[in-house]
């Protein structure tokens, strides 16, 4: 009956439907820039007025001239891709970014289904996935990031990669994708520069074991294309800043102990250690053993996986199915490596006051990997050979241990629709005081039109959201405003002040309080050339 009923077309329309639309509800609640989009979001900014990606301010001594330094700690990919957006919306970063993230979540619903029709996959299968991923919260999305964007050239580039072992027509159009697809997702995520050469050189190794000249050849021009594009990206970088890439962390050293915190990301691609604290309501003693459990189970996968690579990837002319699950594990395992050698030689970092993080914790980090076990999983569950028979009971099993995160999306995202008009979104929140921040920055400026203006305070995560959305610079070294005689510009400049109120500032000398808004003060100070 399951069967019958999902695989009808109409359903079909039904499932990809419901799943584009809670999608767009989810992403619409969780969108925030935060701080890494803010920088991608000014470099946005700069780029289409024709200063580069940079990120830009002003000095406390020339208060009226912008400076432009490039923008290297994350590559330049996201603010390519948000510029024709920004450009379209009116110049409105917040709205570009949630047009941008909901292009990108529909096309991996449909990038995802694709992989597993290409790979024979049921079609009641497909249509059961689609459901579970509508309402899996991904924590791509959940934490908002330019991952999300990543995620889905990368996917689009592995199914295009198993259209190379099927056919042989359209393999060029197939590569160019490829290419552009990984290119792509290293210009967007420096974690991608490395993990998408796995690509070519899977390509190339199949296509040594089953003597194939095409998957060979494929398999090395694509190695050369990246290497030569991205290569090309870091070395313009460095160039440009003296720096090809950028990890934040300053300390080096070894650190072992950073691996205690992995996130288990093979075990989660099931169901995640946070849905079954809030599944039992657990305490904080109870969570902690069940992060440290789903950490077991994430290693054990890991050595399995690693040991199923071992064994079967000299096997010649393997399935579809069988070479997308080498590929999918060695990505993974890929991932797991990269982010666990990063974290073992760089120090912890203090990301927000009295946290200290490293890479190999962050969950939305195996985003791609949690993307790749979910779609081999479903495709296992389509397999029909004798031999899976018992496996897939292990698979069906599995299957179940799904349901918690689908439920819970389901609630979360039926919750949105409940309430919609009645709960403000925290980007609403942020376009409030930025909209009035525009109309007392207006009104000030009508009265000085011979000034030029910029913005500073005690809050960075505020007034560099206010800068952007006035298109005024915004001045980092807040210490001056201790002595206001360091104060100085070669054109009158009106400095605007941004006093979050849960952290007061010294009313600065001369400055003149000109409003207030949940929770903000702003003030002013008139700066002439002296």
């Amino acid at each position: 009956m399951l069967k019958q009923i999902f695989s009808d077309k109409k359903i079909s329309f039904l499932v990809i439907l419901l799943a584009v639309v809670a999608r767009i509800i989810q992403l619409i609640y969780f969108f925030n820039i935060r701080v890494d989009g803010m920088y991608q979001a000014l470099a946005t900014q700069n780029f289409v007025t024709g200063h580069g990606f940079s990120n830009s301010f002003v000095s406390p001594s020339n208060l009226s001239s912008i400076i432009y330094e490039p923008q290297i700690n994350w590559p330049p990919g996201y603010s390519l891709l948000l510029s024709p957006f920004y450009l379209l919306l009116n110049n409105n970063y917040i709205y570009a970014g949630i047009a941008l993230d909901i292009l990108a979540a529909i096309a991996l619903i449909f990038i995802a289904r694709k992989i597993l029709r290409i790979l024979s996959t049921q079609e009641y299968i497909i249509n059961l996935f689609t459901l579970m991923m509508a309402f899996y919260i991904y924590p791509f999305y959940f934490i908002c990031s330019s991952d999300a964007i990543a995620i889905t050239f990368f996917t689009l580039a592995i199914y295009h990669t198993l259209k190379l072992f099927i056919s042989s027509k359209e393999k060029t159009k197939s590569f160019i994708i490829i290419a552009i697809g990984l290119t792509l997702s290293g210009l967007i995520k420096y974690l991608f520069i490395p993990i998408v050469f796995v690509v070519p050189i899977f390509l190339y190794w199949r296509g040594y074991t089953d003597k194939n000249i095409s998957l060979k050849k494929s398999g090395t021009l694509l190695f050369g294309t990246l290497f030569l594009l991205l290569g090309s990206l870091l070395l313009w970088q460095k160039l440009n800043s003296g720096s090809a890439t950028y990890i934040s962390s300053t300390e080096r050293g070894f650190y072992p102990e950073n691996i205690l915190n992995t996130y288990p990301a093979l075990s989660a691609s099931v169901i995640s250690p946070e849905t079954i604290d809030l599944s039992i309501a657990a305490s904080q003693n109870t969570s902690n053993i069940i992060f440290r459990l789903s950490q077991i189970i994430h290693f054990i996968l890991l050595v399995v996986g690693i040991a199923y690579l071992i064994r079967y990837i000299k096997r010649k002319k393997q399935t579809l199915q069988q070479n997308f699950f080498y590929l999918s594990v060695l990505i993974s395992i890929s991932i797991i490596i990269l982010l666990s050698i990063i974290s073992l030689f760089v120090g912890k970092e203090e990301n927000i006051p009295g946290h200290w993080w490293t890479y190999v914790e962050d969950s939305r980090y195996y985003g791609l990997l949690i993307i790749l076990m979910q779609l081999s999983i479903f495709t296992f569950l389509s397999l029909n050979k004798s031999y899976f028979i018992k496996a897939k009971y292990i698979i069906v099993i599995a299957f179940l241990f799904f349901l918690p995160e689908t439920l819970r999306g389901i609630i979360f995202t039926g919750n949105r629709i409940l309430k919609a008009g009645s709960e403000e979104y925290s980007w609403q929140y942020e376009k409030s005081i930025q909209d009035y921040s525009k109309e007392l920055m207006d009104s000030q400026l009508k009265k000085y039109p011979e000034a030029k203006a910029a913005v500073t305070g005690n809050s960075y995560y505020m007034y560099y959201r206010i800068g952007m959305s006035n298109g005024i610079p915004v001045m980092n070294d807040t210490k001056t405003l201790n002595n206001v005689t360091a104060l100085n510009a070669k054109h009158p400049t009106l400095l605007f002040i941004v006093e979050d109120e849960n952290n007061p500032l010294a009313k600065p000398e001369n400055s003149e309080l000109i409003g207030y808004f949940r929770g903000y003060t702003f003030y002013m100070i008139y700066v002439q050339p002296h």
